[in-house]
Protein backbone atom coordinates (compact mmCIF):
# COMPACT_ATOMS: atom_id res chain seq x y z
CA UNK A 1 0.00 0.00 0.00
CA UNK A 2 1.85 3.22 -1.28
CA UNK A 3 1.38 5.88 1.76
CA UNK A 4 -0.21 8.53 0.43
CA UNK A 5 2.21 11.36 0.12
CA UNK A 6 5.08 8.59 -1.18
CA UNK A 7 6.00 8.17 -4.55
CA UNK A 8 7.91 5.43 -6.53
CA UNK A 9 11.67 6.54 -7.25
CA UNK A 10 13.91 5.13 -9.36
CA UNK A 11 15.87 2.00 -7.17
CA UNK A 12 19.70 2.70 -5.37
CA UNK A 13 21.72 -0.40 -5.50
CA UNK A 14 21.01 -3.07 -2.94
CA UNK A 15 17.38 -2.44 -2.14
CA UNK A 16 14.63 -4.16 -2.17
CA UNK A 17 11.57 -3.83 -5.02
CA UNK A 18 10.22 -0.19 -3.81
CA UNK A 19 11.51 2.70 -2.32
CA UNK A 20 9.52 4.69 -0.17
CA UNK A 21 10.59 8.85 -0.06
CA UNK A 22 8.41 11.45 1.45
CA UNK A 23 7.12 13.63 -1.02
CA UNK A 24 5.49 16.63 0.96
CA UNK A 25 4.75 17.38 4.75
CA UNK A 26 0.73 17.33 4.44
CA UNK A 27 -1.40 14.73 5.63
CA UNK A 28 -3.19 12.82 2.75
CA UNK A 29 -6.45 11.15 3.89
CA UNK A 30 -8.45 9.84 1.06
CA UNK A 31 -6.16 7.73 -1.85
CA UNK A 32 -7.59 6.33 -4.68
CA UNK A 33 -6.41 4.10 -7.51
CA UNK A 34 -7.03 4.02 -11.29
CA UNK A 35 -6.56 4.61 -15.29
CA UNK A 36 -8.22 8.59 -14.16
CA UNK A 37 -6.01 9.99 -16.71
CA UNK A 38 -4.38 7.99 -19.50
CA UNK A 39 -6.14 5.96 -22.07
CA UNK A 40 -3.91 2.75 -22.14
CA UNK A 41 -5.02 1.95 -18.68
CA UNK A 42 -2.21 2.29 -16.33
CA UNK A 43 -2.79 3.26 -12.63
CA UNK A 44 -2.41 6.91 -11.60
CA UNK A 45 -3.31 7.79 -7.89
CA UNK A 46 -5.21 10.39 -6.49
CA UNK A 47 -5.08 11.76 -2.87
CA UNK A 48 -7.21 14.25 -1.40
CA UNK A 49 -5.37 15.76 1.47
CA UNK A 50 -5.74 17.96 4.73
CA UNK A 51 -3.94 21.56 4.99
CA UNK A 52 -2.62 21.56 1.70
CA UNK A 53 -3.49 20.99 -2.17
CA UNK A 54 -4.56 17.42 -3.53
CA UNK A 55 -2.19 15.12 -5.79
CA UNK A 56 -2.86 13.82 -8.85
CA UNK A 57 -0.33 11.85 -10.14
CA UNK A 58 -0.36 10.80 -13.54
CA UNK A 59 2.01 7.63 -14.43
CA UNK A 60 4.42 8.46 -16.94
CA UNK A 61 4.49 4.58 -17.58
CA UNK A 62 8.66 4.35 -16.67
CA UNK A 63 7.85 3.96 -12.66
CA UNK A 64 7.57 7.75 -12.03
CA UNK A 65 4.21 10.12 -11.42
CA UNK A 66 3.87 13.43 -12.20
CA UNK A 67 1.91 15.23 -9.73
CA UNK A 68 -0.80 17.07 -12.33
CA UNK A 69 -3.87 18.23 -9.51
CA UNK A 70 -3.19 22.08 -10.45
CA UNK A 71 -3.50 22.16 -13.59
CA UNK A 72 -6.26 19.59 -13.69
CA UNK A 73 -8.25 21.65 -11.72
CA UNK A 74 -8.34 19.33 -8.72
CA UNK A 75 -5.64 20.61 -6.24
CA UNK A 76 -8.63 22.45 -3.90
CA UNK A 77 -6.12 23.41 -2.07
CA UNK A 78 -7.64 25.22 0.84
CA UNK A 79 -9.93 22.22 1.70
CA UNK A 80 -9.54 19.45 3.98
CA UNK A 81 -10.55 16.20 2.53
CA UNK A 82 -11.86 12.93 3.54
CA UNK A 83 -13.59 10.13 1.34
CA UNK A 84 -13.22 9.92 -2.00
CA UNK A 85 -14.30 7.52 -5.01
CA UNK A 86 -13.51 7.51 -8.75
CA UNK A 87 -16.41 6.73 -11.19
CA UNK A 88 -18.15 8.22 -14.63
CA UNK A 89 -21.23 10.12 -14.03
CA UNK A 90 -21.48 11.04 -17.40
CA UNK A 91 -21.04 8.10 -19.33
CA UNK A 92 -18.30 10.06 -21.53
CA UNK A 93 -16.01 7.18 -20.64
CA UNK A 94 -13.64 9.61 -18.57
CA UNK A 95 -13.45 8.88 -14.69
CA UNK A 96 -14.71 11.30 -12.61
CA UNK A 97 -13.69 11.82 -9.45
CA UNK A 98 -16.19 13.02 -5.70
CA UNK A 99 -14.76 13.36 -2.61
CA UNK A 100 -16.08 14.90 0.47
CA UNK A 101 -14.21 17.98 2.18
CA UNK A 102 -14.10 17.91 6.22
CA UNK A 103 -16.96 20.81 6.97
CA UNK A 104 -16.00 22.44 3.87
CA UNK A 105 -17.59 22.16 0.54
CA UNK A 106 -18.04 18.30 -1.26
CA UNK A 107 -16.55 17.81 -4.49
CA UNK A 108 -18.05 16.02 -7.92
CA UNK A 109 -15.15 16.90 -10.39
CA UNK A 110 -16.43 15.90 -13.96
CA UNK A 111 -13.77 15.06 -16.53
CA UNK A 112 -13.51 16.77 -20.18
CA UNK A 113 -10.65 17.99 -21.71
CA UNK A 114 -9.23 21.26 -23.66
CA UNK A 115 -8.40 22.23 -26.83
CA UNK A 116 -5.24 20.48 -26.88
CA UNK A 117 -6.28 17.21 -25.45
CA UNK A 118 -5.73 17.48 -21.49
CA UNK A 119 -7.51 16.02 -19.19
CA UNK A 120 -9.45 18.80 -16.91
CA UNK A 121 -11.93 18.60 -14.61
CA UNK A 122 -15.04 21.19 -13.32
CA UNK A 123 -17.19 20.62 -10.37
CA UNK A 124 -20.32 20.25 -10.90
CA UNK A 125 -21.97 20.53 -7.49
CA UNK A 126 -25.23 21.73 -6.40
CA UNK A 127 -24.78 24.07 -3.59
CA UNK A 128 -26.72 21.44 -1.39
CA UNK A 129 -24.44 18.78 -2.21
CA UNK A 130 -21.43 21.19 -1.40
CA UNK A 131 -23.35 21.79 2.03
CA UNK A 132 -20.16 21.10 4.81
CA UNK A 133 -20.51 18.56 6.99
CA UNK A 134 -18.18 16.52 9.43
CA UNK A 135 -17.54 13.76 6.27
CA UNK A 136 -15.42 10.91 6.64
CA UNK A 137 -16.69 8.08 3.76
CA UNK A 138 -18.08 8.84 -0.19
CA UNK A 139 -19.58 6.14 -1.93
CA UNK A 140 -21.43 6.34 -5.54
CA UNK A 141 -23.21 3.05 -5.91
CA UNK A 142 -26.54 2.15 -7.61
CA UNK A 143 -28.66 0.89 -4.96
CA UNK A 144 -31.74 0.30 -6.74
CA UNK A 145 -30.36 -0.22 -9.91
CA UNK A 146 -32.33 2.40 -12.09
CA UNK A 147 -28.73 2.79 -13.75
CA UNK A 148 -28.56 6.27 -12.17
CA UNK A 149 -25.70 6.52 -9.93
CA UNK A 150 -26.13 7.43 -6.13
CA UNK A 151 -23.34 9.14 -4.02
CA UNK A 152 -23.43 8.33 0.15
CA UNK A 153 -22.02 11.23 2.30
CA UNK A 154 -21.61 9.41 5.20
CA UNK A 155 -20.66 11.54 8.28
CA UNK A 156 -19.86 11.57 11.77
CA UNK A 157 -21.53 13.30 14.78
CA UNK A 158 -18.91 16.01 15.59
CA UNK A 159 -20.33 18.68 18.10
CA UNK A 160 -24.29 17.45 17.25
CA UNK A 161 -25.71 15.56 14.73
CA UNK A 162 -24.52 14.66 11.82
CA UNK A 163 -27.26 13.10 9.52
CA UNK A 164 -26.03 10.97 6.01
CA UNK A 165 -26.96 11.83 3.05
CA UNK A 166 -27.99 9.97 -0.29
CA UNK A 167 -28.19 12.20 -3.94
CA UNK A 168 -28.54 11.33 -7.10
CA UNK A 169 -26.65 11.70 -10.22
CA UNK A 170 -29.08 11.43 -13.03
CA UNK A 171 -27.21 10.70 -16.44
CA UNK A 172 -27.90 13.95 -18.71
CA UNK A 173 -28.84 13.25 -22.29
CA UNK A 174 -27.65 15.19 -25.61
CA UNK A 175 -24.23 16.34 -24.02
CA UNK A 176 -26.13 18.13 -20.72
CA UNK A 177 -24.28 18.01 -17.31
CA UNK A 178 -25.61 15.12 -14.75
CA UNK A 179 -29.08 16.17 -12.59
CA UNK A 180 -27.73 16.18 -9.16
CA UNK A 181 -31.05 15.83 -6.33
CA UNK A 182 -31.29 14.80 -2.82
CA UNK A 183 -32.96 11.36 -2.15
CA UNK A 184 -34.62 10.77 1.30
CA UNK A 185 -31.86 7.92 2.97
CA UNK A 186 -34.48 6.01 5.39
CA UNK A 187 -32.91 3.72 7.87
CA UNK A 188 -29.31 5.58 6.63
CA UNK A 189 -30.21 8.60 7.96
CA UNK A 190 -28.31 7.93 11.35
CA UNK A 191 -28.00 11.58 12.76
CA UNK A 192 -25.87 10.79 15.94
CA UNK A 193 -23.80 7.65 14.11
CA UNK A 194 -20.08 7.67 14.40
CA UNK A 195 -19.24 7.40 10.96
CA UNK A 196 -15.97 6.41 10.64
CA UNK A 197 -16.21 4.32 7.41
CA UNK A 198 -18.31 2.32 4.77
CA UNK A 199 -18.70 -0.24 1.91
CA UNK A 200 -21.17 -1.75 -0.49
CA UNK A 201 -21.21 -5.32 -1.50
CA UNK A 202 -24.18 -8.07 -2.81
CA UNK A 203 -24.25 -9.85 0.61
CA UNK A 204 -26.45 -12.43 -0.43
CA UNK A 205 -26.51 -12.45 -4.29
CA UNK A 206 -29.83 -11.19 -5.25
CA UNK A 207 -28.05 -8.28 -7.62
CA UNK A 208 -28.45 -5.60 -5.23
CA UNK A 209 -26.18 -3.83 -3.33
CA UNK A 210 -26.11 -3.83 0.76
CA UNK A 211 -24.91 -0.72 3.03
CA UNK A 212 -22.20 -1.66 5.59
CA UNK A 213 -21.36 1.20 7.90
CA UNK A 214 -18.80 1.17 10.79
CA UNK A 215 -18.59 3.57 13.78
CA UNK A 216 -16.23 4.70 16.63
CA UNK A 217 -13.80 6.35 17.30
CA UNK A 218 -15.61 9.41 19.18
CA UNK A 219 -18.44 6.89 20.78
CA UNK A 220 -18.88 3.31 20.50
CA UNK A 221 -21.36 2.57 18.34
CA UNK A 222 -22.52 -1.06 16.77
CA UNK A 223 -21.96 -1.49 12.94
CA UNK A 224 -24.89 -1.08 10.81
CA UNK A 225 -26.08 -2.46 7.71
CA UNK A 226 -28.72 -1.89 5.26
CA UNK A 227 -30.60 -3.22 2.22
CA UNK A 228 -32.84 -1.46 -0.20
CA UNK A 229 -36.18 -1.07 1.03
CA UNK A 230 -38.52 -3.87 -0.11
CA UNK A 231 -41.11 -0.47 -1.51
CA UNK A 232 -38.08 0.49 -4.10
CA UNK A 233 -37.11 -3.12 -5.60
CA UNK A 234 -39.27 -3.54 -9.18
CA UNK A 235 -39.13 -7.03 -11.00
CA UNK A 236 -38.64 -5.07 -14.20
CA UNK A 237 -35.30 -3.46 -13.35
CA UNK A 238 -32.06 -5.55 -14.41
CA UNK A 239 -28.13 -5.42 -13.11
CA UNK A 240 -25.03 -6.89 -14.66
CA UNK A 241 -21.96 -7.50 -12.25
CA UNK A 242 -18.48 -7.99 -13.60
CA UNK A 243 -15.62 -9.82 -11.74
CA UNK A 244 -12.26 -8.99 -13.77
CA UNK A 245 -9.30 -11.04 -12.85
CA UNK A 246 -5.41 -10.75 -13.05
CA UNK A 247 -3.39 -13.40 -14.82
CA UNK A 248 -3.29 -14.80 -11.14
CA UNK A 249 -6.46 -15.63 -10.72
CA UNK A 250 -6.94 -12.76 -8.27
CA UNK A 251 -9.16 -9.39 -8.59
CA UNK A 252 -7.67 -6.85 -11.18
CA UNK A 253 -8.20 -3.93 -8.63
CA UNK A 254 -7.78 -0.86 -10.51
CA UNK A 255 -8.84 -2.29 -13.90
CA UNK A 256 -11.40 -0.44 -15.92
CA UNK A 257 -14.77 -1.92 -17.34
CA UNK A 258 -17.03 -0.34 -19.76
CA UNK A 259 -20.47 -1.61 -20.35
CA UNK A 260 -22.53 -0.30 -23.23
CA UNK A 261 -26.22 -0.83 -23.43
CA UNK A 262 -28.77 -0.11 -25.96
CA UNK A 263 -29.12 3.51 -24.41
CA UNK A 264 -25.59 4.72 -22.92
CA UNK A 265 -21.94 3.60 -21.83
CA UNK A 266 -21.27 3.15 -17.88
CA UNK A 267 -17.86 3.29 -16.47
CA UNK A 268 -16.85 1.64 -12.94
CA UNK A 269 -12.78 0.81 -11.60
CA UNK A 270 -12.52 -2.20 -10.00
CA UNK A 271 -11.82 -0.89 -6.45
CA UNK A 272 -8.36 -0.18 -5.58
CA UNK A 273 -9.03 2.26 -2.74
CA UNK A 274 -12.06 4.23 -1.67
CA UNK A 275 -13.81 6.00 0.68
CA UNK A 276 -12.17 6.99 3.93
CA UNK A 277 -10.78 4.20 6.16
CA UNK A 278 -12.23 1.20 3.67
CA UNK A 279 -12.31 -0.29 0.58
CA UNK A 280 -15.40 -1.59 -1.88
CA UNK A 281 -15.58 -5.00 -3.28
CA UNK A 282 -13.76 -5.55 -6.33
CA UNK A 283 -16.49 -5.91 -8.73
CA UNK A 284 -18.33 -3.93 -10.91
CA UNK A 285 -22.13 -3.78 -10.78
CA UNK A 286 -24.19 -2.11 -13.14
CA UNK A 287 -27.66 -1.50 -12.82
CA UNK A 288 -29.42 -1.09 -15.84
CA UNK A 289 -33.25 -0.20 -15.35
CA UNK A 290 -35.10 -1.26 -18.19
CA UNK A 291 -32.26 -1.17 -20.85
CA UNK A 292 -30.03 -4.17 -22.56
CA UNK A 293 -26.28 -4.81 -22.47
CA UNK A 294 -24.55 -5.14 -25.46
CA UNK A 295 -20.80 -5.40 -24.91
CA UNK A 296 -17.93 -5.06 -22.10
CA UNK A 297 -14.76 -3.41 -22.64
CA UNK A 298 -12.02 -4.16 -19.95
CA UNK A 299 -8.70 -2.22 -19.77
CA UNK A 300 -5.78 -3.89 -17.36
CA UNK A 301 -3.22 -1.89 -15.31
CA UNK A 302 -0.70 -3.45 -17.31
CA UNK A 303 -2.60 -2.36 -20.46
CA UNK A 304 -3.69 -5.13 -21.74
CA UNK A 305 -7.13 -4.97 -23.31
CA UNK A 306 -10.59 -7.38 -23.87
CA UNK A 307 -13.83 -7.02 -25.76
CA UNK A 308 -17.02 -9.34 -24.88
CA UNK A 309 -20.02 -9.38 -26.68
CA UNK A 310 -22.96 -9.84 -24.40
CA UNK A 311 -26.86 -11.14 -25.28
CA UNK A 312 -30.01 -10.25 -23.67
CA UNK A 313 -30.08 -12.97 -21.38
CA UNK A 314 -26.94 -12.00 -19.53
CA UNK A 315 -28.46 -9.47 -17.35
CA UNK A 316 -29.26 -10.08 -14.15
CA UNK A 317 -25.93 -11.81 -13.83
CA UNK A 318 -22.32 -12.48 -12.60
CA UNK A 319 -20.03 -12.13 -15.67
CA UNK A 320 -16.28 -13.20 -14.60
CA UNK A 321 -13.86 -11.97 -16.89
CA UNK A 322 -9.99 -13.65 -17.08
CA UNK A 323 -6.85 -12.25 -18.25
CA UNK A 324 -6.03 -12.44 -21.71
CA UNK A 325 -3.14 -14.25 -20.67
CA UNK A 326 -5.08 -17.36 -19.70
CA UNK A 327 -7.23 -17.26 -22.80
CA UNK A 328 -10.14 -18.43 -21.18
CA UNK A 329 -13.75 -17.22 -22.31
CA UNK A 330 -16.13 -14.90 -19.76
CA UNK A 331 -17.87 -17.54 -17.45
CA UNK A 332 -21.46 -16.52 -16.72
CA UNK A 333 -23.20 -16.91 -13.86
CA UNK A 334 -27.16 -16.38 -14.51
CA UNK A 335 -29.20 -15.47 -11.50
CA UNK A 336 -32.36 -14.57 -12.96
Amino acid sequence: VLHPFCLLHPLPPNHGLLLYQDYVKNSGRGVTVGPILGKDGRSDIFCDNENGPNFLFKNNGDGRFTDVAAESGVSDAYQHGRGVMLTDFDGNGKLDIVYGNWNGPHRIFLQTEDDEGQPRFRNIATDQFAEPSPVRTVIAADFNNDGNLKILLNNIAYRGPAPNRLYQVTYGANGQDPFVEELAIGDALEAGGHGTGGAVVDFDGDGRLELFLSHGESGEQPLSVYRLHSEKVFSDISWLRVRVLTRYGAPARGAKVALHTVLRKHSRVIDAGSGYLCQMEPVAHFGLGNDTPTRLEVLWPDTNFKIIDLKDTDANSVITINHPDNDVAATTNNSS
